[in-house]
């Protein structure tokens, strides 16, 4: 080991000559020296078209900054994959009265990104995550299977720093079993500086509105875009933050966002950024396309949100349960 090179021992060592206990600091310098478990992180957003990009953009950042990054996407609806040839356009008398389940679509991997001088390397990985049996049941519902997410997931730990889960639908769906992350993506069409406008009588019949202090556009903000954390189903989880994308131009100031951003923090939400995506993506529902990945104007534009939102996830407890419920820094999922 080269001389000057520190470890653990030593720099407790250091620290007790200071005036520390050697063994207090032994544990931090083990606890920082130790391997970060890789983070699983899962978006959740109430529609999710528009946000393909944003994720994108998220993920490239990583990768340009040297991380080695996951997208893992579902293949197929699992219900639909299931199901096909169960209804065919055949007589009563000649169905099947059983059905054999449907065999697996494989799974495709792609190297979106990589870096010529560094580890960083951005891939996409596509594979079924969830299959039913209508053999079996649950409750009278077909039994369903998760263990192919679940074995994706866990082989792709030792390779990755960071795995992005991405849904083929149901992205409001939080997913306890196997992320440990969860962070919101809210999408804001309208930006509600104002209270309702009315139309005057007159001849111009202008519409005038009162604006709205900060405090007041957040609990809309919450009102509008944020019910996805507060109704059905209640699970609770722990809610890293949430992320902002306007599909147009913002009609307030920095200052103005920053008085949101206090009050989301005040109300238990973390707000990572505010960012602003095409209103028509000329990919709707798709990541973007490799061209886009290696775009240094396009990997800017969503590095400062990619940098919030990795110290947020660093910032977590190592080995916390991701199923476990929410303690202070974010609100129950499911719990007004």
């Amino acid at each position: 080991m080269p001389k000057n090179q520190s470890t653990a021992a030593q720099t407790a060592r250091r620290a007790s000559r200071s005036g520390g206990k050697y063994t207090e600091a032994l544990r931090r310098a083990q606890t920082s020296e130790a391997p970060r478990t890789p983070h699983v992180l899962r978006f959740l957003a109430e529609h999710s078209g528009n946000l393909y990009h944003l994720v994108g953009g998220i993920a490239a950042a990583w990768a340009h900054s040297g991380q080695r990054v996951l997208l893992l996407e579902g293949a197929e609806d699992y219900w639909r994959w299931t199901m096909s040839g169960v209804f065919e356009r055949r007589p009563r008398h000649r169905r099947k009265k059983e059905t054999e389940p449907a065999a697996l679509p494989e799974p495709t991997t792609s190297t979106l990104w990589a870096s010529p001088d560094s580890s960083g390397v951005l891939v996409h990985h596509t594979c079924m995550w969830e299959v039913i049996d209508l053999r079996e049941k649950d409750r009278g519902w077909p039994r369903t299977d998760r263990s192919p997410l679940a074995a994706a997931v866990a082989g792709a730990l030792d390779a990755y720093d960071v795995i992005v889960l991405l849904p083929k639908s149901g992205w409001s769906y939080p997913d306890r079993e196997n992320a440990t992350a969860h962070v919101v993506l809210a999408e804001i069409s309208v930006f509600p500086d104002a209270d309702c406008r009315t139309a005057l009588a007159g001849p111009g019949r202008e519409e005038r509105g009162v604006a709205l202090s900060p405090a007041q556009s957040a609990a809309v903000l919450r009102e509008r875009c944020l019910g996805l954390l507060f109704g059905f189903p209640s699970l609770p989880i722990q809610l890293d933050g949430v992320i902002w994308q306007s599909n147009g131009e913002l009609p307030v100031d920095e200052d103005y966002l920053a008085g949101v951003d206090r009050d989301m923090n005040r109300a238990g939400l973390r707000p990572l950024g505010w960012t602003l995506c095409e209103r028509f993506p000329d990919q709707h529902r798709q990541l973007p396309v490799p061209d886009q990945m290696k775009d240094p104007s396009f990997v800017q534009r969503h590095q400062p949100v990619a940098e919030r939102l990795r110290m947020a996830l660093d910032a977590r407890p190592v080995g916390r349960n991701p199923a476990a419920a929410c303690s202070a820094g974010g609100p129950d999922l499911g719990k007004p």
